[in-house]
């Protein structure tokens, strides 16, 4: 596998504190998990693993109160 063409989901919370993820899917998941405890995440961006951001998404709740991440 090149390793320019592996990347990450970043998500930042309120405190400043982050979390990296395999997958957008991954991602979601444990912010719906976690999100009594650590609230809604301010940010959450797509990088390369030499730390470059690829592009932002947006942080959306759908019909049913579950945040998405929408590229």
């Amino acid at each position: 596998m090149r390793r320019d063409c592996v990347t990450q989901v970043i998500v930042r919370w309120p405190d400043g504190e982050w979390e990296n993820f395999a997958t957008p899917f991954e991602a979601e998941r444990y912010i719906n998990a976690m999100i009594d405890e650590l609230g809604e995440p301010e940010a959450a961006w797509l990088e390369d693993m030499t730390g470059k951001k690829k592009w932002d998404y947006r942080i959306e709740e759908d019909e049913s109160g579950v945040l998405r991440l929408v590229d």
